[in-house]
């Protein structure tokens, strides 16, 4: 009985302390809870240069007449800018050069209207002082008809002198003296009424001389005026220079042009006569600014082909490399702004190649390093294509923009040489990783989103 009684007493205990244990787990996790770890996110993305790739396109329809020379693929673009001509070039040169000339006869043109302006403008002085002379002329035949009014007026006193000496007394006024005195008088008389007859017409004439003289010297003086005005100034060369902008700017399409060229060698080429020659690449100028130049990706386009409306090449400057990855729209609470990240790809080489797992932290060594930039608002299809035949195809992405961080890949070197991995940089493997992104323009990597 006492056995029986001792075994229903430890099997008691033993239910006791199984529930005190039952009860003791299930309050534990509330007393310490522990958080569940975040979710790593992947995404699929690809490698494309921070200012995009760049098309190099001309009006349909014309004929590529040559490329410059060192414009090859996988080449900088030459220092100057200029990537080839079109044929159309020579009609648009023939135009230019034409108004140009058109312009330069226009300016002597206005030289030779200036000067003739001077020479009329002395010609009319010289007609105006002439005038003025003769009206001073005619003033000076007031004075003399004054005088011959006084003559005509002693004549006649002294002609009524002699009548009246001849009715007092015959013998002291004889006829032939008194005839001789009439004449005298009567001839003053005639030259005093000519005088004044012909006094009246030369004042008139004299005056309107004088005023027409005037309004022609004042002509003259307005044509100097204008004709001194510089030649820019004038309408006429303001419309030839338009004319002449628009046959420049005409002009500048026939020429292929880098994003950055030189301003200076384009206006050289467009205003010689001679037509373009390729110029080797050890004389042209230096980069406009010493701004990088890009690189030709692809080249379209051959010399002498019909100019459609694909691209004729594509250019990009590809000193700073980005990565464009497509997140899941599920996914892209899980990201912020300056979240680290590692860019894989089979691509990739020497340091930034996947190395095996590392014991520490069942994570791969290799890859490139970027942080987050810009997380994107619009959610649409993806454009890569997951190789994963299981992959859902029925999901939509936001853009994310990724730049690649220098500073993160040489710290990661740095912890891959000091733990000795295998993926360590050996002799020649260390390299940029703008460099190595920049050799695999338009790669499809995989995104891994590292969590702070």
């Amino acid at each position: 009985m006492r056995r029986a009684h001792a075994a229903i007493f430890r099997r008691a205990c033993l239910g006791l302390a199984c529930c005190a244990l039952w009860a003791g787990c299930r309050e534990g996790p509330a007393e310490n809870p522990q958080r569940p770890l975040p979710r790593t996110v992947y995404a699929l993305g690809h490698l494309q240069p921070a200012t995009g790739v760049i098309e190099i396109r001309a009006t349909p329809g014309d004929r590529l007449q040559s490329l410059a020379a060192g414009v090859a693929e996988n080449r900088l673009v030459p220092a100057d800018g200029i990537l080839g001509v079109l044929d159309s070039y020579a009609i648009g040169q023939a135009q230019l050069l034409a108004l140009e000339q058109k312009k330069r006869l226009a300016s002597q043109q206005h030289q030779h209207q200036q000067q003739l302006a001077v020479a009329q403008l002395a010609q009319a002085k010289a007609s105006r002082a002439q005038a003025e002379a003769k009206q001073h002329e005619v003033l000076l035949q007031e004075d003399k008809l004054h005088v011959m009014a006084e003559t005509m007026r002693l004549e006649q006193t002294e002609y009524a002198t002699l009548q009246q000496l001849g009715a007092e007394d015959a013998e002291l006024v004889t006829p032939h003296q008194l005839a001789k005195q009439k004449n005298k008088l009567d001839m003053a008389t005639q030259e005093y009424r000519a005088a004044q007859e012909s006094f009246v017409m030369a004042q008139l004439a004299a005056r309107a001389t004088v005023q027409a003289a005037e309004a022609s010297y004042q002509v003259a003086q307005l044509a100097v005026a204008q004709s001194r005005r510089e030649f820019d100034e004038q309408l006429e060369a303001q419309l030839l220079e338009q004319e002449i902008k628009v046959a420049a700017e005409t002009l500048k399409r026939s020429l292929l042009l880098a994003p950055k060229y030189s301003q200076a060698a384009v206006d050289q080429l467009l205003h010689r006569s001679e037509p373009p020659s390729a110029t080797p690449a050890a004389t042209q100028p230096a980069s406009p600014g010493g701004q990088p130049r890009s690189t030709v990706l692809k080249i379209f386009s051959r010399d002498g082909e019909i100019i459609t409306q694909m691209p004729i090449m594509q250019l990009a400057d590809l000193s700073r490399m980005v990565c464009v990855a497509e997140v899941y729209e599920a996914d892209r609470k899980e990201l912020s702004v300056g979240q680290p990240v590692i860019i894989r790809s089979p691509a990739f080489s020497g340091t930034f190649a996947d190395g095996p797992v590392a014991a520490q932290s069942q994570g791969r060594s290799g890859g490139m390093r970027g942080r987050v930039a810009r997380i994107g608002r619009l959610i649409a299809s993806p454009g890569l294509t997951n190789r994963n035949p299981l992959a859902p195809a029925d999901r939509s992405v936001v853009e994310v923009l990724i730049e690649i961080d220098p500073a993160a890949q040489q710290a990661a070197e740095g912890d891959a040489l000091q733990a000795r991995k295998p993926a360590a940089p050996g002799p020649g493997q260390s390299g940029d990783a703008h460099a190595q992104a920049a050799k695999n323009v338009g790669l499809q990597v995989t995104v891994e989103f590292i969590h702070f």
